[in-house]
């Protein structure tokens, strides 16, 4: 349905924009005749504007469509993420890495990362650093 609709807005953008601007010049052009300027007028409200209105309608649709199923993937991985989340903090007696989260969730260190810092502010974990630096959220179960 996506590649209809943008192909439908395309060929409505393409025929009313320029048509448009070619009946608002016989219009406006002083040499046009005043029986061309009623049928520009004509042609204008009757094809251009509503192809051009539908056009821009499609588009805008689409627009908002995108935005809607990029928040709903943004969601999905969300929840993917807090699913392996929990599994670790279960297995593990309460103790993640952000190692351990990168790899399960498939997710970057960074993101790995600012996932549990936010988790250990909303839980309020404690941290234990052992003898190679690496730290290690401790989340009450």
């Amino acid at each position: 349905m996506k590649p209809i609709k943008k192909f439908l807005a395309l060929c409505l953008l393409l025929f009313g924009i320029p048509f448009s601007t070619v009946m608002i010049w016989e219009i406006i052009n002083p040499k046009t005749a005043p029986k061309d300027k009623n049928d520009a007028v004509a042609a204008l409200i009757i094809l251009t504007i509503p192809s051009t209105f539908m056009g821009g309608w499609l588009s805008w649709s689409l627009v908002q469509q995108n935005k809607r199923e990029q928040a709903l993937l943004v969601e999905s991985e969300q929840k993917r993420i807090g699913l392996v989340f929990l599994e670790l903090a279960e297995n593990n007696s309460g103790s993640i890495t952000v190692l351990q989260l990168a790899r399960n969730a498939e997710i970057s260190t960074p993101e790995a990362k600012e996932y549990l810092d936010e988790k250990a502010k909303e839980l309020s974990a404690d941290f234990e650093v052992n003898e190679d630096g690496n730290i290690s959220y401790r989340f009450s179960l």
